[in-house]
């Protein structure tokens, strides 16, 4: 759980300094901007940059919404990966899971012992085994 925790801690760091270099490059960019004194809202903007500190000001006001927008996507792809890897597990563990009933089918059959047609039948496709228990 450590591990996990420092993990955590590192991505909480990264996520905060990506915030404040985002909003402070959206800041830079408005303020040279040319054609930005065409849009109502972003010529405010432009105008606020033009201030003394205006970039400061401007940037600091960003920083939220690029916070935001910023933990929304870490959080869609930290939760993609995991859905990947669970997918993958599961994958290998049904693929385990075949090959052991295989294994199990040879040795049987190796040393003669005779299976219920039910049994062999769960054993062969492993179908009814795979499914939760009621």
């Amino acid at each position: 759980m450590g591990d996990n925790d420092s993990n955590r801690s590192l991505w909480r760091f990264i996520d905060g300094s990506l915030s404040v270099s985002i909003s402070m490059l959206l800041a830079v960019l408005v303020g040279r901007c040319g054609s930005c004194a065409d849009h109502w809202g972003i010529s405010h903007l432009k105008t606020l940059t033009e201030q003394d500190n205006g970039v400061i000001i401007l940037g600091t006001l960003l920083l939220f919404p690029s916070t935001v927008a910023l933990y929304g996507v870490l959080q869609m792809w930290f939760a993609a990966k995991e859905a990947v890897e669970k997918r993958a597990m599961e994958r290998g563990r049904r693929e385990g899971r075949q090959e052991e009933r295989e294994r199990i089918s040879r040795a049987l059959a190796e040393h003669g012992v005779e299976l219920p047609p039910e049994v062999a039948n769960i054993l062969l496709d492993g179908s009814s085994a795979d499914r939760p228990q009621r």
